[in-house]
């Protein structure tokens, strides 16, 4: 049972929210494919690139898009997402969501 410690969520002892309401020490239990769309919101988490490229890419919190150039094959981005775009900017491909 999640409980609210000063604007800090304790969940199962993990702490997972800090006062940002973004995730502190978040450790994926979960991968999805990603299917680049403007229009998809993917669970938050770490995105994986299994094929480098550049990638047009929505941060936690954040409404606007931004492009990460030249992503290095078998690496995640370095911030939590909640979407990719599939417009032409996004080159890289074979992504995964770990959340």
């Amino acid at each position: 049972m999640a409980q609210d410690n000063q604007n800090v969520k304790i969940i199962g002892g993990v702490q997972m929210l800090g006062k940002n309401g973004l995730p502190v020490n978040m450790i994926p239990w979960m991968a999805e494919v990603v299917v680049p769309d403007v229009a998809t919101t993917l669970p938050m988490g770490l995105l994986y690139v299994g094929v480098g490229g550049d990638i047009i890419a929505r941060p936690a919190g954040q409404t606007t898009f931004v492009t990460f150039v030249g992503v290095p094959a078998g690496t995640f981005l370095p911030v939590y997402v909640t979407g990719v775009s599939g417009a032409a900017g996004t080159t890289a491909t074979t992504m995964l969501i770990c959340f």
